[in-house]
């Protein structure tokens, strides 16, 4: 296989999850999602809150989602970045940290983009915040990952294939 079909295989994820993320940019609105809370909290689950409990709920999962959604992204943009550059670079903790800035760099851009295309869209507000709460998001998912799987390891060049199995 040749090396650009090899990295493509990892940037796949990474462009349909930018896809997700535009897509939301565009149709999901505060809103359209609370339209949908609404419907889930008051006619199916027949929940008794208060508008200030439903604002405070529907404010908590529109936020929780923006550091999941960009959680996510920064995470398969470092195994993207991780898997194009070793196949070069032998992997090391250099490499771990170029690939974890390149990450977060490119969740930061994607980030700032997302706002700016918001202000643009009467229903929308793009804030400096929320481009603070995707990089946070961002940091904390990729923490998580890279202590999960190990990943702050340097691994030896020859143990590179035993350690991933």
């Amino acid at each position: 296989m040749n090396r650009f079909r090899q990295n493509l295989r990892y940037w796949i994820p990474v462009f349909l999850w930018l896809a997700v993320i535009a897509c939301e940019s565009f149709w999901l609105s505060s809103k359209v999602t609370g339209g949908w809370l609404s419907y889930w909290v008051f006619d199916l689950l027949h929940l008794r809150i208060s508008p200030i409990t439903f604002h405070r709920l529907h404010n908590l999962l529109r936020k929780g989602g923006h550091v999941a959604g960009y959680g996510v992204l920064c995470v398969l943009l470092f195994s993207s970045w991780y898997h194009t550059l070793s196949i070069s670079i032998p992997p090391a903790t250099r490499l771990r940290f170029r690939c974890a800035g390149l990450a977060l760099g490119m969740t930061l851009v994607t980030a700032m983009l997302d706002e700016w295309h918001q202000t643009f869209d009467p229903s929308r507000t793009g804030t400096i915040r929320d481009v603070g709460l995707d990089v946070t998001g961002g940091m904390i998912f990729l923490a998580i990952a890279l202590f999960v799987f190990k990943l702050w390891r340097t691994v030896p060049a020859g143990q590179l294939e035993t350690a991933s199995a």
